[in-house]
């Protein structure tokens, strides 16, 4: 299991280390954690003609692919979720469905969607299922070289 604490110490990030039960979803990461969903960012691995894209939103939104694909350039057709095959080749060090927005494969482009950088603070999934972080959005934007666009689905999103 790639250690994400590592990382964020020699950034010399601050961050919280967050232990709780083993959730498969970002939803419900925040259930277990006490903390509404917009407080939780969810990283979706996006295949793409350029290689793999991490794309980091609120776990209340849904990933628009189509503003990513006009993004980076692709064709709307050509940006898609990656597979599992995928992801279990790609990021060995992360458990599947558990990829954080940085470390492991380097070169990754992140996108960090606006409503995530707007935050003081955010907390991620760090590479399992049973262990995240809290970290200033800031931080995040900066460790992993991010994008920030608008990149959920307008009619998903939530009030508040």
């Amino acid at each position: 299991m790639a250690d994400i604490t590592s990382l964020l110490d020699e950034a010399g990030v601050d961050y919280d280390l967050l232990e709780h039960e083993h959730t498969e979803r970002a939803a419900d990461e925040a259930e277990a954690l006490g903390v509404t969903p917009e407080e939780v960012a969810k990283t979706l691995v996006l295949a793409t003609p350029s290689g793999n894209v991490r794309a980091v939103l609120p776990a209340s939104e849904r990933v628009d692919l189509p503003k990513v694909a006009d993004l980076i350039g692709a064709g709307h057709k050509q940006v898609q979720l990656a597979s599992e095959d995928d992801m279990k080749r790609d990021y060995p060090d992360f458990a599947l469905g558990a990829v954080p927005p940085l470390g492991g494969t380097a070169g990754d482009q992140v996108i960090v969607d606006s409503r995530v950088a707007e935050r003081d603070s955010v907390v991620l999934e760090a590479g399992s299922h049973e262990r995240s972080v809290r970290l200033k959005a800031a931080d995040l934007v900066r460790l992993t070289g991010a994008q920030v666009a608008d990149i959920a689905k307008d009619e998903e999103r939530t009030a508040g």
